[in-house]
């Protein structure tokens, strides 16, 4: 009897160890740099409005930037994955011309929001754009409110669309929505944007359903930049990050959810998505959501291309 309970207990731990070694060794490596991505940062710091600052529930200090207009459109940009939010400064100028009022944050675990990388819980990024929300104050008559986000950002406005906080805006733009996870939009490694460490993601899931979370704040996702894109880029996402800016496997019930008027708009030449496939999935899903495909427009330049930017701006200032 008391070799069997020696042999039941190093059975456990032996147990114990497989996910801890899945977790150790699978750590995310840096993919090749993707220079199409790189584009945005050569904008001048000094065309961006002066940092501002919003306090979160927590007691946290978010970074955000205000370009003001008229008062009856105003719009939240939510940046993509690894850039802050000046990488939509060019789009948030453009809005403000036609009589936009933009704000733009810096989602926390990005430029000047909390620490690079990671959050405290998963659900936080959706607290903060509540907070945010609350700290504009109560809509004004007549004023209408959009939420649009580009790459990961859009994925992320689609989880905010189609959740609890759902009806806070009138009307939702998604921009070349990535973070669909196993979605035919999406093409493998996001076209070698992402290096995504599989096994320790299933692990750590796996560990947080029994209640262990002790690995939450681990590297899942590192992004295809330099060492010198990474002074003002993100270069890796936590797992608590990862699996909350964006849709993840969850996308179809928030697509399905959606319960305002929502437009998404994509590039044909976009190296991260395949543009031909959203109108399929909606479709497939049964949601209303029109699709536009922009000509000749790649991944960023869905946020800086002329072109892009008339068809966005229409989609927000539409009646």
């Amino acid at each position: 009897m008391y070799k069997l309970l020696i042999g039941l207990l190093a059975l456990l731990v032996v147990a114990a160890m497989i996910p801890v070694a899945v977790i150790s060794f699978d750590a995310p490596r840096a993919p090749p740099v993707m220079a199409a991505m790189a584009a945005p940062s050569k904008l001048a710091s000094s065309d961006f409005p002066a940092p501002r600052q919003f306090r979160a529930r927590d007691g946290a200090n978010l970074q955000y930037y205000a370009y003001p207009a008229g008062p009856e459109k105003v719009a939240i940009l939510i940046h993509g994955s690894a850039g802050p939010g000046t990488s939509m400064h060019i789009l948030a100028e453009s809005l403000r011309t036609a009589g936009v009022t933009v704000y733009v944050p810096d989602i926390r675990g990005h430029g000047g929001s909390g620490r690079r990388g990671d959050i405290d819980y998963i659900g936080q990024i959706d607290d903060d754009l509540a907070d945010f929300v609350a700290a504009l104050g109560t809509a004004k008559s007549g004023e209408t409110r959009t939420l649009l986000g580009f790459s990961a950002g859009a994925g992320f406005a689609i989880r905010i669309a189609g959740g609890r906080y759902g009806l806070l805006f009138n009307r939702y733009v998604l921009l070349s929505p990535t973070t669909l996870s196993d979605a035919p939009t999406l093409r493998p490694n996001a076209g070698g944007w992402v290096s995504v460490a599989v096994p320790r993601i299933i692990t750590i899931a796996l560990l947080g359903r029994v209640g262990i979370h002790w690995f939450d704040g681990l590297p899942v996702i590192r992004y295809a930049i330099s060492p010198e894109m990474a002074r003002w880029l993100t270069d890796s996402y936590s797992y608590r990050l990862a699996t909350n800016f964006g849709a993840g496997r969850q996308y179809q019930a928030y697509l399905q959810n959606i319960r305002r008027p929502a437009a998404l708009l994509v590039g044909d030449a976009d190296e991260q998505v395949i543009a031909s496939q959203y109108a399929p999935l909606l479709q497939r899903l049964g949601v209303n959501i029109p699709v536009t495909i922009v000509p000749d427009v790649t991944h960023t330049d869905m946020i800086r291309n002329p072109k892009a930017i008339r068809a966005i701006v229409g989609a927000v200032s539409a009646p």
